[in-house]
């Protein structure tokens, strides 16, 4: 599907694959967020595990399908062509790295904040979220 060098630009069929996948991520997050997790009185363990979790997940899969996205946009309306390996075939790992890193930076502020609750396992599920999404975008993507 989509080529991995500077003159490639994504279709309009990827743009709305990826941007689906931002919005699948989004309402999973959503969802877990604001409904799932404050309703539940159960007495599973592993349920409970699964709904604190769970939204660092479909974060980590949520951000970098929108960030590829990003990349894809600049790289077609930037005045010069970008040059830089960032920008062209390493993209997906560009998208990658900045939702990690800015998720991980948030799970970070909340041990100053009153509001939040820092938990490594948060780290853990967003990097498996992330993971996920570059192996969506290699089965996508294996015949390029």
């Amino acid at each position: 599907m989509m080529q991995h060098h500077p003159d490639s630009t994504m279709t309009k069929r990827q743009f709305y694959f990826w941007l689906g996948l931002f919005a699948f991520g989004t309402i999973g997050y959503t969802v877990v967020q604001d409904y799932l997790r404050p309703g539940y009185r159960g007495e599973s363990e592993l349920l409970r595990y699964w709904l604190g979790v769970a939204p660092n997940y479909f974060a980590g899969l949520a951000l970098p399908s929108f960030f590829v996205v990003m990349i894809a946009q600049f790289r077609t309306s930037a005045k010069q062509p970008l040059v830089s390996a960032w920008w062209n075939e390493w993209a997906p790992f560009s998208a990658m790295l900045v939702a990690f890193v800015g998720l991980t930076l948030w799970e970070f502020t909340q041990t100053i904040t009153a509001r939040g609750r820092f938990d490594w396992h948060d780290i853990g599920w967003t990097m498996v979220g992330t993971l996920t999404f570059y192996a969506v975008w290699r089965v996508v993507n294996r015949a390029a």
